[in-house]
């Protein structure tokens, strides 16, 4: 641990991050060239060295969290938390968290959230980020003989009119709010996998971003709007897109499509009231 560094990233240092996230999570370039333009920020990213190596780095996504009460609350969701293979287990994952951790205690963050990709997890950033459960995802598997015929057609959007919709579609619940850049970041990441964000015009409150996975899965990232209208909002994309089966995350007091409520995220800096349901809606993945 005492040969450990860390410090924040710097301007025009994006590049220099490519080799590590290759090594971790094996995303391509044209990842990369995405996450530099719309999710690279040197002041939301911190790194971490072994003697002269970059062997760490953690990215803090901004974002706002709304309360039922009105109030907003300065937030971060922790991302890309990675640590190249033959310097893990040193303590450098920890490390970079508890850097989290300080933004908090300084005043500049009041609440930090992290989605685990495993269920193993939990437990790690309950004790390394002083984390709790928080946010929840209603998760369900359609297959498009079980939905209507389409009367919803979507559209492709752009970030600022889906910022604005997932804004009017969410309003008086707990939710986690995202910028423009982000959100043409996770436009940018769907479509890449031949899908997108998109607006309903039949359905003018319904919003919903979307790809398509190696099996030819619709993934429906989020979809929001009114009860009535999320079957046939579904429908339509999966005939756009021509897709026969789905999996779609919804927010978790949604029942229009069924599935099961499960947990998502969790958040650092504010305790969870008792029954109260929050959504974080992208994972950016």
């Amino acid at each position: 641990m005492d040969d450990l560094r860390f410090r924040p990233a710097r301007a025009g240092e994006g590049p220099r991050l490519r080799p590590l996230w290759q090594e971790c999570f094996g995303d391509s370039k044209d990842f990369w060239e995405v996450y530099e333009t719309f999710a690279f920020s040197p002041q939301q990213v911190e790194l971490g060295f072994w003697e002269e190596t970059l062997c760490a780095m953690m990215t803090l996504l901004p974002g706002t969290l709304h309360t039922q009460a009105g109030t907003t609350k300065k937030a971060a969701c922790i991302y890309g938390l990675a640590t190249l293979p033959h310097y893990q287990g040193r303590g450098a994952a920890t490390a970079l968290l508890k850097r989290a951790v300080e933004r908090l205690k300084d005043g500049e963050l009041n609440c930090v959230a992290v989605v685990p990709d495993t269920s193993e997890l939990y437990p790690f950033y309950a004790k390394a980020l002083g984390a709790e459960t928080a946010f929840y995802i209603r998760f369900a598997e359609k297959e498009r003989k079980s939905l209507p015929k389409a009367h919803m057609f979507p559209r492709p959007i752009g970030a600022d009119g889906y910022v604005d919709l997932r804004r009017r579609a969410l309003k008086g619940r707990n939710f986690m709010e995202w910028g423009g850049r982000l959100v043409e970041f996770q436009r940018q990441i769907s479509q890449g996998e031949g899908g997108g964000l998109f607006s309903f015009p039949q359905a003018p409150q319904c919003c919903a971003a979307a790809e398509i996975d190696e099996e030819g899965r619709l993934q429906v990232r989020e979809l929001l709007g009114p009860e009535e209208a999320l079957e046939g909002c579904l429908a339509g994309l999966m005939d756009m897109l021509g897709c026969q089966r789905a999996q779609v995350r919804l927010p978790p007091w949604s029942q229009a499509l069924g599935g099961e409520k499960e947990p998502f995220a969790m958040v650092s800096g504010r305790p969870v009231p008792a029954g109260e349901e929050w959504y974080l809606g992208f994972d950016f993945a």
